[in-house]
């Protein structure tokens, strides 16, 4: 599935902007709303805007996996980061493998031997029933994306997310878990909501940055093809040279 990521931010912002609004309408408006109103809100506005990021690390994920599938690289072609996705469904089954089972070393020696491999390289694909890896299926946190950088060699994975940003994404995560499962009553998540408001209007604007830093990461990792090794880049770019 390939998209334009800077078009799939876009569409993400536009979404979020209408809770912005509803959120801004209540702070000037204030007097409609009781408190429990207010925290009603502020705890949807939290669970829309980690739902936007959720699906868009979705289509990041899909759409980097599916751009290296259609390709047919081999596995020898791509950054080692990459051969622990090629080999997900290997990993999975040797869990399952009891150490009597006669492919118990051998599947282990396949695995350590992929950096020699002549495979063509075959990630995992979205499926309705698990979460595509490198996610983890879980709401998206810091680590997630951090571990989705790193598998996919986002070139600025060491410097991604601001200190404010990550401040942010902490925050919604814990209003999206606690709102979305009714862990605890809204009041109780936003005992000030008229104060809280202004807070996440501020943390939306935040996500939406991320949003916008890691679509940047998305398109360089695929027009750069950084999912490549530095040898192998180098011969497509003397390959496309010698075609002009």
């Amino acid at each position: 599935m390939q998209i334009d990521p800077y078009v799939r931010a876009e569409e993400a912002r536009e979404r979020l902007e209408k809770w912005r609004a509803i959120l801004s309408g209540a702070s000037t408006g204030r007097d409609k709303y009781t408190d429990e109103m207010l925290a009603e809100l502020l705890g949807s506005s939290s669970v829309a805007t980690m739902a936007e990021l959720e699906s868009f690390m979705r289509d990041l994920v899909d759409s980097i996996s599916s751009a290296i599938n259609d390709a047919q690289y081999p596995v020898t072609s791509l950054c080692s980061e990459l051969h622990i996705l090629h080999a997900h469904s290997k990993f999975t089954s040797i869990q399952d493998l009891r150490i009597h089972s006669r492919k118990y070393w051998s599947s282990r020696l396949e695995v350590a031997q992929l950096h020699t491999s002549n495979e063509i390289a075959s990630l995992p694909g979205a499926a309705d029933e698990s979460p595509q890896p490198p996610l983890r299926g879980s709401t998206i946190d810091i680590r997630s994306i951090s571990e989705v950088a790193e598998v996919f060699c986002f070139p600025h994975k060491k410097s991604l997310i601001s200190g404010s940003q990550q401040g942010s994404l902490h925050k919604l995560h814990g209003y999206r878990n606690g709102f979305a499962h009714a862990i605890v009553p809204p009041l109780t998540l936003f005992p000030d909501p008229h104060k809280e408001i202004m807070d996440t209007l501020n943390d939306i604007n935040n996500i939406l940055d991320v949003l916008y830093v890691l679509a940047k990461e998305w398109d360089s990792v695929i027009t750069q093809k950084l999912f490549l090794k530095s040898s192998h880049r180098q011969i497509l770019i003397n390959s496309d040279d010698s075609n002009t």
